[in-house]
């Protein structure tokens, strides 16, 4: 039983520990990722071969059979137990359809969690010595790109700006085509910062998740500034979000298609959102110097870790740094428990940008604001080509300041 790779999906945390001590087995036995698309990661990753995905009650049911058409495709000797804390009106045939191994009542106990987990266990271990037996066959993998999303919960923070400078700064210091995704389908101005209008359909952006060509992905989008490709479609307040599972689709080809993937998160929690965080390599938290940015920031970072997302995934950047208002990076470090990795100055060239419908990095690259979010883009280009993946700054800690690593680890003055 130990030595079979059992992975319990979705939160709460304590659903590994339930899952655990059905198995009669101690936690750290039982891997745990916080949803389905972070599952979908696990799977394609370099990682050991997982035997069995087990399913919290809290995971919705399309994203379960969403999740078991995925394994289908990608990890066929990946078995998944749903869990269930109440009747499945109809579930157990649509489950069956899609490959899922067994739906659990937890109602019943947790003999019946066992004994289904046991029998995942079993079909993985007996299709797995099969393909040994007969050859397997190596998968050719594509190297995947870098996903950097930009996110604050409080408007006017910068959240756009930065991410249009950064998209744009990063292709000028790769040389290589970058894709930037605005998922702001309400109110979102990606586009406006060019001084372009975007002419896909939410709908043209969803489908290239169901495997559109390299040709197909660069029609859809449009190329806003020299090696910087735009994905959006016309604001519209009354549109319904997209699925999470299509915005993973979605994400996971323009991933394939670009070395780097800078996506404007939209302002709240949304499945898409969340999915969107999921895939992310680094999600940069931007605030300004005041209480309330502060506040939101602290606010958004509770509820992120909550959620199950690793802290080592996050980065602070302080927008209008400069600010004389009482606070500075070293007070907002103290309170978030986590680096401040980059401060933007305050300049009358970034509204004057955005009415010219160009970038500060290409209108004005030698000012203070534009180096500084150069600075920032060559740190992130730079760390992908040291390390192939992105993350693993350490959390402020005045003990462990001379062990730095991972994604841009300071050296000297930021």
């Amino acid at each position: 039983m130990t030595d079979a790779s059992v992975v319990a999906v979705g939160t709460p945390q304590s659903f590994r520990q339930q899952l655990a001590r059905s198995l009669e087995l101690e936690a750290e036995e039982v891997g745990w990722v916080q949803s389905a698309t972070a599952a979908e990661e696990l799977l394609i990753g370099p990682y050991h071969t997982v035997d069995v995905l087990v399913l919290s009650p809290e995971v919705k049911e399309a994203d379960a059979l969403g999740l078991a058409e995925f394994v289908g495709r990608t990890s066929p000797g990946t078995a998944i137990v749903l869990v269930r804390d109440h009747t499945w009106n109809g579930l157990l045939p649509a489950a069956m359809r899609a490959g899922i191994r067994d739906v659990v009542d937890m109602t019943q106990g947790t003999d019946e969690l066992r004994e289904a987990v046991e029998r995942a266990i079993a079909w993985a271990a007996n299709l797995r010595s099969a393909t040994a037996s007969g050859g397997k066959a190596e998968g050719v993998r594509t190297q995947r790109g870098h996903i950097i999303s930009i996110f604050s919960s409080k408007g006017g923070s910068g959240k756009t700006f930065l991410t249009t400078n950064l998209a744009t700064a990063i292709a000028q210091v790769t040389g290589e085509d970058t894709a930037l995704v605005d998922l702001d389908v309400d109110m979102g101005d990606v586009f406006t910062y060019f001084g372009r209008e975007p002419t896909a359909s939410v709908t043209d952006l969803m489908e290239l998740g169901e495997g559109a060509d390299r040709a197909r992905v660069r029609e859809v989008g449009v190329e806003v500034a020299p090696h910087t490709w735009a994905f959006g479609a016309p604001p519209d307040p009354a549109a319904e979000a997209p699925a999470g599972e299509a915005i993973g689709k979605f994400l996971r080809t323009i991933r394939n298609e670009f070395g780097f993937v800078i996506v404007d998160a939209s302002v709240d929690y949304s499945d898409s959102a969340l999915v969107c965080f999921d895939l992310s390599d680094m999600i940069c938290l931007v605030t300004s110097l005041d209480v309330v940015g502060v506040k939101h920031l602290s606010k958004a970072l509770d509820t992120l870790l909550t959620i199950g997302l690793p802290r080592e995934r996050f980065r602070v950047v302080l927008n209008r740094a400069d600010s004389k208002v009482g606070l500075d990076a070293s007070d907002v470090e103290r309170v978030m428990k986590i680096r401040v990795d980059a401060m933007i100055p305050s300049s009358r060239l970034v509204p004057t940008s955005l009415n010219k419908g160009r970038p500060v990095v290409l209108e004005e690259p030698g000012s203070e604001v534009a180096q500084a979010i150069s600075s920032l883009a060559a740190r992130f280009a730079g760390s992908a080509s040291q390390v192939g993946e992105l993350g693993g700054t350490e959390v402020v800690d005045d003990r462990k300041q001379q062990k730095k690593k991972g994604l841009f680890a300071r050296s000297g003055k930021s």
